[in-house]
């Protein structure tokens, strides 16, 4: 009788504690949240404990830096005060969802995790892969929306120069910097090989450097595109909803024809690199295509508050 593995011996632990497993690891390998241009905190980890997946959360102004007061020896002279305000934004937490039967297990173990043949590595690749798709095409809709955030023409002759340029019209020009380029673009940088260039593949959690900027690679804008965000300018969340298992193994006894199969069933709840200073307004189920439209965005802060900048250049 022939010994077949099943999804159980792939996995080699529960489901359950997997699930835990693959949480922590999608933190950890993900480009934007590694590079710092996206961000968590109390407000949007909110949206992971239920409710309607759009809702309201607050971007917080600039605080007047221009007023003071100095201090007197006078008990009953009173110190003026400021405030600090705060502009709403409605951001999309996208409930997802994918299935494995065994032999597609097979593929991704080979793709991701060839060493340790385990899932706990392929699955969190998997959806850092997912979430990092959504930030993207929410970034290309948050743009194509606010046109005053891209600066060139795709005539322009490639200069990394017009990178810092961009930057400079940024709250914080000083704040880390990350750049996505197409392997086009990277390859120009590589050429350049100027004072602080890191590769990907010698660089901690495969994220080069040029010049002190963060490089991701995508192939999202094209190669007559490139984008300049700053640490903080995507918000982001992860984990799943309660009332929903987040992996579970499901036997179908009709499947192969009636010989039986597995499916391994993950769930994640991802806001997923929502870019500061806009509020989503689309369907509530979208697909990358909808998320990179410039009409499921509205604009809520001013340019100079929103960290996310394009810049136009030859291919």
């Amino acid at each position: 009788m022939t010994v077949q593995t099943n999804i159980a011996d792939l996995v080699g632990a529960n489901p359950g504690v997997l699930a835990n497993l693959v949480l922590a690891k999608y933190r950890v390998n993900n480009s934007l949240i590694s590079s710092g241009v996206a961000v968590t905190g109390p407000e949007v980890e909110l949206l992971m404990s239920g409710g309607a997946q759009v809702q309201r959360l607050n971007f917080v102004n600039k605080v007047d830096t221009t007023a003071f007061n100095h201090s007197s020896d006078d008990f009953d002279e009173k110190g003026a005060t400021g405030k600090i305000t705060a502009e709403p934004y409605q951001a999309l937490r996208i409930d997802a969802n994918w299935g494995w039967a065994y032999t597609d297990l097979v593929k991704i173990i080979t793709k991701y995790d060839i060493k340790s043949g385990t899932l706990a590595g392929a699955i969190p690749m998997y959806w850092s892969e997912v979430g990092e798709n959504m930030a993207v095409a929410s970034m290309k809709g948050a743009l194509a929306k606010a046109t005053t955030l891209t600066s060139g023409v795709v005539t322009d002759a490639f200069n990394p120069d017009a990178f810092i340029d961009a930057a400079a019209t940024m709250d914080d020009p000083r704040a880390q910097k990350t750049l996505f380029v197409s392997r086009k673009t990277y390859a120009k940088l590589q050429k350049l090989q100027r004072n602080d260039f890191i590769a990907p593949s010698a660089a901690n959690l495969n994220i080069g450097r040029f010049e002190g900027y963060n490089l991701i690679i995508t192939e999202a804008f094209g190669d007559n595109k490139s984008v300049v965000a700053t640490e903080g300018a995507l918000v982001f969340a992860t984990g799943v909803t309660p009332g929903l298992i987040p992996m579970e193994i499901i036997r179908d006894g009709n499947a192969g024809n009636g010989g039986g199969g597995e499916i391994l069933r993950t769930r994640m709840s991802l806001v997923a690199g929502h870019p500061q200073g806009f509020s989503y307004t689309g369907p509530l189920k979208p697909s990358l295509v909808q998320l990179a439209t410039a009409s499921n965005w509205t604009k809520v802060a001013q340019d100079q508050f929103i960290g996310i900048r394009a810049v136009n250049h030859a291919a």
